[in-house]
């Protein structure tokens, strides 16, 4: 036993000593290399002080009363911060040393600090799951933290992403509820207002879209401009045109930088459309067009407008519009050919014009051999068109081609 003793004692005498205050130096340069965004070397330094910490001798509650965790705490936030700056691994690493510590974890700060870190690595992971139970950890365990907030409206953005419209605004009124100087506020009230656009309630969306134009977020214009545009579109899509008409209006006149005059000028077209009040229609169009300098949104909104015309059954206006796309000075980039020769030749079906049907099928067949979803169909039209004019052989030459060539689609038994 004698000599088991000396041989404790010795390993004692030995072992090396650490410095405490060692311990504390390094520990306040990890956390100037924290500050100074030298997350690697802050790693390193904070290593550095949890080696020392270990040697006998080393007191460490001057520092924190647990400073191994607070220290590999401070670890897993600088892997966070360099997966942030593109490393995205280092969540990894992160999560690793978080489940290492929070189980033995005792001070209430440092748990309070690790669940939500927890949460915000797993929702920048989009594990939107797994990250929501330790966002409401943390408000129910610690109602008094000040990271409250940024946990019911991260809730409520995981929801959103998840398509959990009604949690998400659960999760938003919180946050506007319990933090009205909240700097999420105007985020927090226009995806409210989105979530309801997104379900297709306009008569809600519309209110909560209408709450961002208040004296209240005056000073969110961008955010401001979009809800103004919204709040049209919502009474557009509820049939309330002459209200719509007037908010689109006063949109243009008030907010005529914004990105979406272009769509309240075409939305304005389109109602005028419908209404059948077609000077209004084109004047509006026209205005879309020349809103914009993209070559492509341009045509897509000629397209549109053929589209619209054809619903609207003006199928004379519609070849018009399609007409249009045909243009190389009016379209350069040749965008949407087909569908505007399947609008032109859709359009003069309906009007029966029959020679001018046949031409236009024709026509789509001969440019467009390789669009198999439209050959079929256009063929049978062709066919059907000379029916029309009572010119039978060779309607019956053209349904021949559909059985022979298409057996398979849909339109052959017809």
């Amino acid at each position: 036993i004698g000599v088991l003793a000396g041989i404790a004692l010795v390993a004692v005498l030995f072992w090396p000593a650490g410095s405490s205050q060692k311990v504390k130096t390094m520990y306040e340069e990890a956390k100037a290399l924290y500050e100074a965004k030298d997350y690697n070397g802050a790693i390193e330094k904070y290593n550095l002080a949890l080696q020392e910490a270990e040697k006998r001798f080393v007191k460490t509650e001057v520092i924190d009363k647990d400073f191994k965790t607070l220290a590999k705490f401070q670890i897993a936030i600088c892997y966070s911060k360099l997966a942030e700056e593109g490393d995205v691994a280092n969540y990894d690493k992160a999560l690793q040393i978080i489940e290492e510590i929070y189980p033995t974890a005792t001070v209430r700060k440092h748990q309070e600090g690790i669940v939500y870190l927890w949460g915000h690595i797993l929702f920048k992971q989009e594990k939107y799951e797994e990250s929501e139970p330790k966002f409401k950890e943390l408000i129910e365990k610690f109602p008094n933290s000040t990271s409250v907030e940024n946990s019911w409206y991260a809730i409520g953005r995981l929801n959103f992403q998840l398509q959990k419209y009604e949690e998400s605004r659960k999760a938003y009124k919180a946050v506007l509820d319990n933090f009205p100087n909240s700097e999420f506020k105007d985020d927090a009230q226009h995806l409210i207002a989105q979530s309801y656009l997104l379900e297709e309630n306009y008569d809600q969306a519309f209110a909560e879209f209408d709450r961002l134009n208040t004296e209240e977020y005056k000073n969110y214009p961008d955010l401001q401009a979009e809800a103004s545009y919204k709040a049209g579109y919502c009474l557009k899509q509820l049939g309330r045109d002459d209200e719509a008409i007037a908010r689109y209006n006063t949109f243009v006149t008030q907010y005529s930088g914004s990105d979406y005059v272009t769509a309240a000028y075409f939305d304005l077209g389109s109602i005028y459309a419908k209404q059948k009040d077609y000077d209004n229609a084109r004047l509006n169009y026209e205005l879309a067009i020349q809103n914009t300098k993209d070559m492509g949104l341009r045509a897509e909104i000629q397209n549109e407008i053929g589209r619209k015309y054809y619903e609207e059954e003006d199928y004379q206006n519609a070849i018009v519009a399609y007409q249009k796309l045909l243009d190389p000075e009016q379209n350069p980039e040749n965008l949407h050919l087909l569908e505007a020769k399947v609008g032109i030749s859709d359009s003069y079906f309906k009007l029966q014009n029959w020679p001018e049907t046949i031409t236009w099928y024709q026509r789509l067949i001969n440019e467009h051999p390789g669009e198999t979803a439209y050959i079929p169909y256009a063929t049978f039209q062709v066919g059907e068109a000379y029916y029309q004019q009572k010119d039978y052989e060779n309607s019956l030459a053209w349904y021949q081609k559909v059985l022979d060539n298409y057996p398979e689609e849909d339109i052959a038994p017809h």
